[in-house]
């Protein structure tokens, strides 16, 4: 753990304590300070705390509904810091933080034009449209700092402040200090992860609220130390032991580095003529730099990890740019209960491939040079929404949103403190690492077509007084998916992608349930069954079984200035086929059916390769006082009891039993 870090924990438990004594030594006729209040004005009666200290998205503006929310003071979930796990662990990854990642469950992709398809760190990015713009009365400051067992460290601050009471600024900033869980050299340092995120954001609004500016800027740094997962013994005489050695397990990589940095800038501002009419604008300028490195020689053996080499046999340094230029302009305003918007968009996104100019290496007759592709598009967008508000909180509403003749998406949604109904169709086009990839261990240039799905998703609360129910279901038609595909080169774990010529369909039905028990026992749980069929049913593997469970003790002290939980996270996984991972072009491949000659590569079931499964539960304890939220956790604590371990993906280890400790600490003055 760094020196600075342990510094900051042990100041803040300090405070923490202080805070505690203050409290305890309260006499009837002091003057109490309200829950989650830190400072009150001596000249007037103004007390700051979370319900002057509020935030607003950009949706909320554009779509003329503004619902400002209070900041998050709970409790309950405070330990979960990890991004998957933010997730309900319904993230395929790596099996530590910081690491690529994907969603179990099919999603409608954010962009249906011309994406660039290098999304394995998107999780850990903050987009532009989902920027927390904040109203404060006061100085606000939230400082967030993990310390996570074999040095797993996260830190997120978030700072803002009012310049006036109609301009507001504030900064976020987090990084990711992640040692090896895997084959590490030293028990200290030796480091999987090292990341960094800066976003500046700030919010005006003229005097008479007829002009709204919201704008946001930020920079990613992420290096991953791949480490292309454990040496798998194919003969698997010795069981799974062999499998949870953690740090002293055999990897293939040491030297492989992968670098993502982004560079997003975004604007968005609005005039309004009148309720009927305003006018907005917004602009996004978005660059991801996707950078890896790795000497060849290095491999493990002469069979190495990287069994196609294409351009240069002795080192690999391979590099993708891409831009995106994106301007939007529309017409929006209320009429009654209607809401409509109008908006043409262009869009221009390129990419940038280093081998574009191969003069510098070995050209192999594998590249037609001619065939190489520097390609930047123009991407013209139109569409509407509109939205029928039938009360407080139910309304009707549905766009459209279409480009050129190849792509759209359509959209309805009805929504009602009791049922809550949608439906999409999109058709989306491949992105630009499916149709063409240049590096040195591979090369290919395909001709796909769009992509269309279509998804239906509905749920119905029901609120008891001490039960809360929601059952759920989606079903999502995915016709022609592109997956990828195991190299065809014996042993290699490389990917190529493919379009199935079929659909697959996935059935999702699942309930969410709250129950409190003697008003101090809580059980919150998710449990999601799916069903997939259909000619590609096999290029989409989904667990057919997915639960989580938490259970805890909740007390509450001193008339609400402590809170103590102590409980248990619980979570489950049947036994399904993931998806490997190709570190080459981050990007997760179908297991191939049937055992082949390596054994265990192409037949690995998750999370266990004998093809078994068990839950996994997650020790935490939880204390709050006044704004201070201090957890404890243990992850895996059954390690041991069941198995010795688990897999996220191939070859990759899930988190094993260690000790994270973290502090949420709110600052109101």
């Amino acid at each position: 753990m760094p020196k600075q870090l342990l510094l900051v924990f042990f100041w803040g438990c300090l405070m923490v304590l202080i805070s505690v004594a203050d409290v305890l030594a309260q006499r009837p006729g002091r003057v109490q300070i309200p829950t989650d209040t830190t400072t009150q004005s001596t000249e007037d009666t103004v007390k700051y705390g979370p319900e002057t200290s509020r935030y607003i998205y950009q949706s909320d503006v554009q779509n003329n509904r503004i619902r400002y929310q209070t900041v998050d003071t709970l409790l309950t979930g405070v330990h979960k810091y990890s991004r998957v796990e933010n997730f309900l662990n319904y993230q395929q990854y790596l099996g530590v933080i910081g690491m690529a990642s994907r969603p179990i469950y099919p999603t409608i992709p954010k962009v249906i034009g011309t994406d660039i398809g290098l999304d394995a760190y998107d999780i850990y990015v903050t987009e532009p449209e989902e920027i927390r713009y904040y109203d404060t009365k006061s100085p606000f400051t939230q400082m967030f700092i993990t310390f996570g067992g074999r040095g797993r460290d996260v830190v997120d601050v978030t700072f803002s402040r009012n310049i006036g009471p109609n301009l507001n600024f504030g900064l976020n900033v987090r990084t990711m200090s992640i040692d090896k869980q895997l084959g590490a050299t030293r028990r200290q340092g030796d480091k999987v992860v090292r990341s960094s995120y800066i976003n500046a954001f700030a919010h005006y609004r003229s005097e008479d609220k007829r002009y709204q500016l919201m704008a946001n800027a930020t920079r990613f740094g992420h290096t991953v130390f791949e480490s292309g997962g454990i040496v798998e013994d194919t003969t698997f005489d010795s069981g799974l032991d062999e499998f949870f050695r953690y740090r002293n397990a055999q990897i293939w990589l040491r030297e492989f580095e992968a670098n993502e940095y982004r560079f997003n800038y975004h604007l968005y501002h609005q005039f309004e003529l009148s309720t009927l009419l305003q006018i907005y604008h917004q602009f996004t300028r978005r660059h991801q730099n996707n950078y890896f490195s790795f000497p060849l020689s290095s491999q493990l053996s002469d069979n190495g990890y990287f069994k196609r080499i294409l351009l240069d046999s002795t080192n690999t340094a391979d590099r993708v740019k891409y831009d995106v230029w994106d301007n939007e302009i529309g017409l929006k305003g209320t009429l009654g209960n209607l809401f409509y918007q109008v908006h043409y968009r262009i869009r221009r996104p390129t990419v940038n491939y280093n081998h574009y100019d191969l003069d510098s290496v070995r050209v192999l007759p594998v590249y037609d040079t001619s065939q190489v592709a520097h390609t930047g598009v123009t991407e013209l967008y139109a569409g509407f929404d509109l939205r029928f508000d039938l009360g407080e909180n139910t309304f009707l509403g549905g766009g459209v949103d279409y480009l050129n003749t190849q792509s759209y998406q359509l959209e309805a949604e009805f929504i009602n403190p009791i049922l809550k109904a949608k439906a999409v169709r999109a058709r989306v086009l491949p992105t630009y690492t499916n149709r063409q990839y240049i590096g040195n261990q591979k090369y290919r240039k395909n001709e796909f077509e769009p992509t269309a799905i279509d998804q239906l998703s509905g749920s119905i609360e029901y609120q008891f007084p001490t039960i809360y129910l929601r059952p759920f279901a989606s079903i999502t038609n995915i016709n022609q998916p592109i997956y990828y595909r195991r190299d065809i080169v014996v042993d290699s774990r490389q990917a190529f992608p493919e379009q199935a010529s079929g659909a697959v369909q996935l059935l999702s039905p699942g309930v969410e349930a709250r129950i409190d028990f003697l008003k101090k026992l809580h059980l919150q749980s998710q449990v999601i069954y799916t069903l997939t069929s259909g000619r590609a049913a096999d290029v989409y593997p989904v667990p057919e079984l997915t639960a989580f469970a938490r259970l805890y003790y909740e007390n509450i002290f001193l008339d609400g200035k402590i809170v103590l939980q102590i409980g248990t996270d619980i979570h489950y996984t049947s036994s399904y086929r993931g998806y490997d991972y190709d570190i080459a072009t981050q990007q997760f491949f179908l297991q191939p059916n049937g055992l082949d000659n390596t054994g265990l590569i192409g037949n690995f079931p998750l999370p266990l390769p004998n093809g078994q499964s068990f839950p996994i539960a997650d020790l935490f304890v939880n204390l709050k006082v006044r704004t201070a939220r201090i957890f404890l956790r243990i992850p895996q604590i059954n390690q041991g009891f069941l198995e010795d371990g688990y897999f996220t993906t191939p070859f990759y280890t899930g988190q094993p039993l260690v000790l994270d400790l973290g502090i949420n600490w709110q600052f109101f003055d």
